[in-house]
């Protein structure tokens, strides 16, 4: 036999196109992946600021903060205020909910945040922290 058959060429071509397609699929799954998470991390961001912009509303006064209620957030003349029942930044919505505590000078304050992963997909990020009424006596 002095070259190659026709079997092997179709056998060499085979093998050759299942290791491209899978470096191509490594490729684009990496990339999807990385976008997904820099998603996280901005909501997470997004969220984590959400708690202390409302931490910033409670120092101003405590009684900002209304039990059973849901909050969108804006920067009036460089101060955090709430604003309608949610916010926008980007593709992230960012919702606050205010809950009452274990006694009258607490609130448990939950930050939300959903955005659209992917077309399938969507995220959601929730923070929760309790805020208290230190200058209460």
């Amino acid at each position: 036999m002095k070259g190659f058959s026709i079997i092997e060429i179709i056998l060499s071509i085979a093998l050759l196109a299942i290791v491209i397609t899978a470096i191509f699929g490594s490729i684009i799954y990496g990339q999807q992946s990385t976008q997904i998470a820099g998603g996280i991390i901005r909501a997470t961001f997004l969220a984590q600021q959400g708690i202390e912009a409302v931490r910033n509303i409670k120092d101003s006064s405590f009684s900002n903060l209304v039990s059973g209620t849901y909050y969108g957030l804006a920067v009036n003349n460089g101060i955090w205020v709430f604003s309608g029942v949610s916010d926008v930044t980007d593709i992230y919505l960012r919702q606050i909910y205010i809950a009452d505590g274990t006694d009258s000078n607490r609130k448990i304050v939950t930050s939300t945040v959903t955005w659209q992963k992917t077309l399938q997909r969507i995220g959601t990020v929730q923070l929760t922290t309790e805020l208290t009424n230190w200058r209460s006596n």
